[in-house]
């Protein structure tokens, strides 16, 4: 066994760029993993996700596919006229993501191959994780240690992996609830690094075999011990809130109730917005996403906003999304930073959109809304009702009941979901559960020229992204999505 995780190890260095401090201060030739702790930080180091500076995942491309993201029209230069950020090579370069188009893997707007070879691809920074993430479960079950310290070790890898391949699954193949015996993405779990084509698994294979079942164990095995926060490492709490997404993905709305319950008495905390006004106020000492907010369980990965601040593609100043805000009362709007700056008019997020922040969480906020959509799409309006406006009222200042029901009831939900998850990788996710709505994305090619609108259709094939061309050289049973054989969208001029 040593032979081989003397092996592995040095296998590992290639592939993952940073396995942790526990793995840089010794000869790799000394390095071998025997203890529970020493396996803890190989998770860490080689499993986690971490910051896009570090190798992620980034898959923050998908943000700028969905409906809170526009091209950014409105900035004047410095002379006062429009069009400031028309031809700009962000502009460019995002163009293919922004405007949907079938090369967006392979290409970037000026017509430059990207992720010309597997490693450098997003899919490639998955499987590097879910690598680190198998090399931990291989051995670790006969780790020295104590029995807890190693249940932990495994639960935290199963309920990691089981997290990467839902983010890898919901990019790359079709949604659980429209066609779940679609191919989905091929399922790895052993850390054998034997260079051998492998299929694609079906989405519900994903799903079932991997998700949930990685995230039932880990829970099993997790929720005995004691409950530690604010460690950077996935606790219990975090875990339940992740099954409960999963099950509302697919549609098991009482399995999604019992995970938030689950959560709950664990002791997550819901954050009462309108009560904190003086610690929401600075603008400095309050980051939604991270530990400074109670809400968040577990803190991790890169950014999914992409190039810092989106640049010439700012969400957050979109006609559209700023209309969903009541912006005086909703300590929300304060809170992220939403308020277009005086001087610029740019957005700067106060969600993280630096490269070396950590920029995902797990936290109470998505555990309340699971629950709630859930009533509503099970049938209990009055719980879901309850819900929604008990939620609302720790975000929004002099908020009264409202009394929705039925459809409305729901949309009101998930719009809610939409304002409080905006930028933390959740929208585009979500739109494709909700059926592939269409989406409407305008963009302009020259300084004062026309104004074309770009149009992904209700359920186009595009809601399922193609996999980089690069990846079939090396793994010959790999199967390309169908959005890949699509003809590139033209705009229609609108202006």
């Amino acid at each position: 066994m040593k032979h081989i995780f003397i092996s592995f190890v040095l296998s590992l260095s290639v592939l993952v760029s940073a396995c942790g401090d526990f793995l840089e201060e010794e000869s790799q030739s000394e390095v071998i993993p025997e203890s529970a702790s020493d396996f803890s930080e190989l998770l860490l180091g080689s499993g986690y996700p971490t910051t896009s500076s570090k190798g992620g995942p980034d898959f923050s491309f998908i943000a700028m596919m969905d409906d809170d993201c526009s091209f950014f029209l409105n900035f004047l230069n410095w002379d006062g006229t429009a069009d400031y950020f028309v031809e700009s090579s962000t502009a460019v370069t995002y163009y293919p993501i922004y405007t949907w188009q079938p090369s967006l893997a392979d290409y970037d707007g000026y017509g430059n191959a990207i992720n010309e070879s597997p490693s450098s691809t997003v899919y490639a920074q998955f499987y590097e994780r879910i690598l680190g993430c198998n090399a931990v479960l291989d051995y670790i079950d006969k780790a020295v240690g104590g029995q807890e310290k190693i249940n932990r070790v495994k639960a935290e890898a199963l309920a990691v992996r089981a997290l990467l391949y839902f983010q890898l699954v919901n990019i790359y193949g079709e949604p659980y609830n429209y066609n779940k015996d679609a191919l989905g993405v091929p399922a790895k779990l052993t850390a054998d690094l034997a260079d051998e084509p492998i299929g694609r698994a079906t989405v519900q294979y994903i799903y079932e075999e991997i998700i949930v079942k990685g995230l039932v164990e880990a829970a099993l095995l997790m929720d005995p011990l004691e409950i530690v926060r604010q460690n950077y490492r996935i606790n219990q709490p975090a875990i339940h809130i992740l099954l409960s997404r999963v099950y509302l993905y697919m549609e098991r709305y009482q399995d999604c109730i019992k995970e938030v319950e689950n959560a709950l008495k664990q002791g997550a905390v819901l954050l009462d917005m309108v009560n904190s006004l003086g610690t929401i106020a600075t603008g400095t000492s309050y980051n939604p996403i991270s530990y400074d907010n109670p809400e968040v369980e577990w803190l991790f990965g890169a950014c999914v906003i992409p190039g810092g601040n989106y640049d010439a593609f700012n969400p957050a100043t979109s006609e559209e999304f700023q209309a969903l805000w009541d912006k005086v009362n909703d300590q929300r709007y304060l809170a992220f930073a939403l308020a277009p700056g005086n001087s610029d008019n740019v957005v700067y997020i106060s969600k993280p959109t630096s490269n070396y922040d950590l920029g995902q969480s797990v936290r109470t906020a998505e555990a309340y809304l699971n629950r709630m959509e859930a009533y509503a799409l099970s049938g209990e309006d009055q719980l879901a009702l309850s819900e929604l406006n008990a939620f609302r009222k720790k975000r929004i200042i002099g908020y009264s009941d409202q009394n929705y029901s039925g459809q409305e009831l729901l949309s009101q939900i998930r719009l809610e979901r939409r304002k409080e998850l905006c930028y933390e990788g959740h929208r585009w996710f979500d739109l494709r559960r909700y059926g592939m709505p269409a989406i409407k994305h305008q963009y302009k090619y020259e300084k004062g020229g026309a104004l074309y609108e770009f149009v992904l259709e209700e359920k186009d094939p595009m809601y399922t992204v193609p996999f980089p061309t690069c990846l079939f050289e090396k793994n010959t049973l790999l199967k390309q999505n169908d959005s890949r054989n699509e003809s590139e969208r033209q705009g229609n001029i609108i202006d």
